[in-house]
């Protein structure tokens, strides 16, 4: 293992004790408390919030915005490829790819980067999103797509078809230890906090029979 994996790995190992510490905090509050009389499924509302209720004909107003949901969609993908590659690369396994899989895999990531770059000049351009950003929305945005990208240069890096970049490791886990170190102190620790919020909804709604909806 190299010096720069060796970094990258502590950072991830940083990132995942952080985040283990927010998942503790989360599950030292408890479940919520209703005093009312439940008249519905509590599971039942938890399982939709977790699949139907995140379709976006479902969503407050994701269905009047597709385009915008199916970037953030293959952005989130892309992401969690980006980071099952770089566990796969501490242990050198990427030099086991074959050619046409890493440009399929740098192809979808090139995508997903694009997506990510998309979503981050709308949150610049667009005045409503732009009036309740914040500068941790930009960074967690920037990060993100940088490790798509430099995750594009280091698979490139390794196909004989491409020019070789000498710098490609160093892009590559320089990116991915920044983004590491960054993302527990960021809105990106949502990772973590989403499953609580989901539940949460998939609580109350369920408790009180209406989620899911009920024929009528």
């Amino acid at each position: 293992m190299s010096t720069l994996q060796i970094i990258s790995l502590v950072a991830l190992a940083f990132c995942f004790v952080m985040m283990l510490g927010h998942f503790v905090r989360i599950i030292r509050l408890g479940k919520p408390k209703d005093f009312s009389v439940p008249s519905g499924s509590v599971a039942k509302g938890v399982a939709y919030a977790n699949t139907v209720a995140m379709m976006p004909a479902n969503k407050e107003s994701a269905y009047m915005h597709l385009p915008t949901y199916t970037a953030g969609i293959l952005y989130h993908l892309g992401t969690f490829l980006s980071l099952l590659l770089f566990v796969l690369s501490l242990f050198n396994l990427n030099a086991y790819y074959p050619q046409w899989l890493n440009l399929l895999l740098a192809a979808c990531l090139l995508v997903s980067g694009i997506c990510g770059i998309v979503l981050l000049i709308k949150r610049f351009v667009n005045k409503n999103l732009h009036s309740l950003a914040n500068p941790d929305d930009y960074l967690s945005n920037l990060f993100t797509t940088l490790l798509h990208l430099a995750t594009v240069i280091y698979l490139l890096h390794g196909c004989s078809c491409a020019c070789g970049c000498t710098l490609a490791p160093y892009i590559y886990y320089i990116t991915a230890t920044v983004l590491f170190v960054y993302m527990p102190f960021s809105k990106l620790k949502h990772l973590v906090y989403y499953f609580a919020a989901r539940y949460h909804l998939g609580f109350f709604y369920g408790w009180r029979n209406v989620w899911p909806p009920q024929d009528k």
